[in-house]
């Protein structure tokens, strides 16, 4: 099984692209799935000392490991932030398959523009608003990543093709 979590700031397009890039890849006769971590992350309180609940993450994807492999999942999809080396390698010990990381860029004005759009004003769009630039520079210092797709001023669908081609992500016969 391919796994590919798409890393980036909020607001990047990791959940767009997941949608896309399944489709992309059900199309080549791939059996691909995309796994919504941030609610899975949401299930539970998190601790204190585990502010984004990774914990919880990985003992899902570690639960979920030999259904994903008996069902015949070629590639899984996992949206969600990567900002360590060390959070990307528990993603990987727990599904026992090496993990390739895609940071989703796009620029800071598009970003803002769709937080505004998905966020009623109040509280939380001020938490996205205010993370996504600080959250940006953070993932291209921590430099986790395998590769960076940008995703500006294009449709998801071109970015999903552009991971698929970039992956070397087989095709079905």
């Amino acid at each position: 099984m391919d796994v590919v979590v798409l890393s980036g700031t909020v607001g990047a397009g990791k959940t767009t692209i997941a949608l896309a890039l399944r489709d992309a890849l059900v199309a080549r006769g791939l059996s691909a799935i995309d796994v919504d971590v941030d609610a899975v992350a949401q299930e539970t309180s998190a601790a204190p000392d585990d502010p984004f609940n990774e914990r919880a993450v990985v003992a899902h994807l570690r639960s979920m490991r030999e259904h994903w492999r008996e069902a015949g999942i070629d590639v899984l999809l996992l949206p969600r932030v990567v900002e360590t080396v060390g959070q990307r390698d528990a993603c990987a010990d727990a599904l026992g398959e090496p993990v390739r990381v895609v940071r989703i860029d796009a620029d800071s004005s598009t970003r803002h523009a769709r937080l505004i759009s998905r966020h009623e004003p109040g509280p939380d769009r001020d938490w996205h608003l205010a993370r996504t630039d600080v959250l940006a520079d953070l993932l291209v210092a921590a430099s986790v990543e395998d590769l960076v797709v940008v995703n500006d001023g294009r449709p998801a669908t071109a970015a999903a093709l552009e991971i698929v081609d970039l992956l070397r992500l087989p095709a079905r016969a």
